[in-house]
C-alpha cells in the first residue's frame, strides 16, 4: 500500500505533466483525455509501482510534446541552485559589511577650504 505523501506527490507530478501537456496548442483532445486516464489511475490503484507507471506516462506524453523537464530534472537544479546561492549570499553580505563606510558620526570633521567667489 502507497503512504499517503507518496500518492501526494505522484498526483502532483502527474497533474503537473497534464497542465503543461493542455497548455500546448497542438494537444489533441485523444492525447489529453489518454493523459488524464494515467492520471485518474494515480487516484484509484492501491499498488505504488502502479501509480508511479502512471505517472511515468504521463510525464513521457509531456516531455515528448515539448521538453518539459521530468520532477528528478527540477529538483537536481533547484539542489544545486539552493546549494550555490546560500553560501554565496552570506559570503556576499559579510563582504560588504567588511568594506561598508563608516557611519559620518565616526569619521574625523574635515575643515573645508573655502572657494573663490566670482
Amino acid at each position: 500500500m502507497m503512504q499517503m505523501n507518496e500518492r501526494s506527490e505522484a498526483i502532483r507530478r502527474a497533474q503537473r505533466a497534464l497542465k503543461a501537456l493542455g497548455e500546448h496548442p497542438r494537444s489533441s483532445k485523444k492525447e489529453l483525455g489518454h493523459a488524464r486516464e494515467h492520471v485518474n489511475a494515480c487516484y484509484s490503484h492501491g499498488s505504488g509501482e502502479y501509480v508511479w507507471n502512471a505517472v511515468a506516462q504521463v510525464e513521457a506524453m509531456a516531455n515528448r510534446r515539448y521538453g518539459v523537464p521530468s520532477t528528478e530534472e527540477q529538483r537536481q537544479m533547484v539542489e544545486a541552485t539552493e546549494d550555490l546561492e546560500e553560501p554565496a549570499t552570506a559570503a556576499r553580505g559579510r563582504a560588504a559589511e567588511d568594506r561598508a563606510i563608516p557611519s559620518t558620526s565616526a569619521t574625523p570633521d574635515v575643515e573645508l577650504a573655502p572657494t573663490a567667489s566670482r
